[in-house]
């Protein structure tokens, strides 16, 4: 038998468990807001060596050496380079990007018309990078099939995922910040004819956003498996309604995807009403075989490459003088 005592004593332990069971704290999931951008990166040059083709090698492959031209080489023998660093936004913060200079960089003092290509939500300023695009232009360049241009990969971040566009978007990071920095920065020919941008997924929603809200911007606009399947856009943003009730002008339009892609139909669905508009709206559809995934992306790099390049001369001389 218990005594009182005893039974008393166990009641009051069961009651002390009990207590800091109740206490303890449940876990919290702190959304990612404010936030905080890192601080800027230091500058980081990658040469690229000549090459002839299109390299073959798989994406963790394509990381290359360090090197610059022999105090003994000519200007013109030095290779193109891939630049990091971090551009401020008003909007975003210190917000990361690459740039893909060519080969003789800055040795004419001429300007370059200059490509912006924006990644996925999933991705950072890397994904093109990692895909191959330096590689692929400056193997294009040196054959002479299309000309020396500057290719800018800006990070996308909190920003790019949690906005769907107008002013304080990740439209404002590009128009506002982006354009205005590499155009100070770098040798980039500072007019809308010298400017394209496009985007895989994520980013192909943000280049066809910008674009067809700024058509007089930029030449050219790329939406390669763009996602168009922002439930928060709204018709003055959306680029299913802008691209259809904007006066798009002289605009270049592209819209390429594959036959599996699961987010396919809402750019076919713009593609179908942009081909019956009264009058038609001019843009370049193609559908490829694929998916939404990394590999379908690096086999069309060239094909992206030689539809923006179209409108770009070859002739150097022609491009205005480079003030940076």
């Amino acid at each position: 038998m218990f005594s009182s005592r005893c039974i008393v004593g166990l009641l009051l332990l069961i009651l002390s468990l009990t207590a800091c069971a109740d206490a303890a704290p449940l876990p919290t999931l702190i959304p990612p807001f404010p936030y905080t951008p890192p601080p800027p990166a230091a500058t980081v040059e990658t040469a690229f060596p000549a090459a002839s083709a299109a390299p073959a090698a798989s994406p963790a492959e394509m990381q290359l050496p360090t090197a610059a031209p022999s105090p003994g080489a000519t200007p013109c023998a030095a290779p193109g380079r891939i630049e990091t660093g971090s551009f401020p936004s008003v909007t975003a913060g210190s917000t990361k990007y690459r740039i893909y200079l060519p080969p003789c960089y800055g040795v004419d003092g001429r300007t370059y018309p200059t490509l912006y290509l924006l990644g996925g939500n999933i991705h950072t300023d890397a994904i093109w990078d990692e895909l191959g695009v330096a590689e692929v232009a400056e193997a294009g360049i040196l054959a002479e099939q299309w000309p020396p241009l500057l290719i800018v990969l800006p990070d996308g971040g909190w920003v790019a995922n949690y906005s769907s566009g107008g002013p304080g978007s990740f439209e404002s990071v590009i128009m506002n910040d982006l354009l205005p920095y590499i155009e100070q920065t770098y040798c980039a020919w500072a007019e809308p004819a010298g400017r394209a941008i496009g985007g895989l997924s994520r980013g192909g929603y943000w280049a066809l956003e910008i674009a067809f809200r700024f058509p007089q911007e930029f030449a050219s606009v790329g939406g390669h498996s763009a996602a168009l399947l922002d439930a928060y856009a709204w018709p003055a943003v959306n680029p299913q309604y802008t691209g259809l009730s904007q006066n798009l002008g002289d605009l270049r339009i592209y819209f390429d995807i594959g036959a599996e892609d699961y987010v396919i139909n809402n750019i076919r669905q713009l593609h179908l009403e942009m081909e019956t508009a009264v009058p038609p709206i001019p843009h370049t559809w193609v559908l490829n075989e694929g998916r939404h995934e990394e590999a379908y992306w690096q086999t069309h790099i060239p094909d992206y490459l030689a539809w923006y390049t179209i409108p770009w001369l070859f002739d150097r001389s022609q491009y205005p003088a480079c003030a940076s």
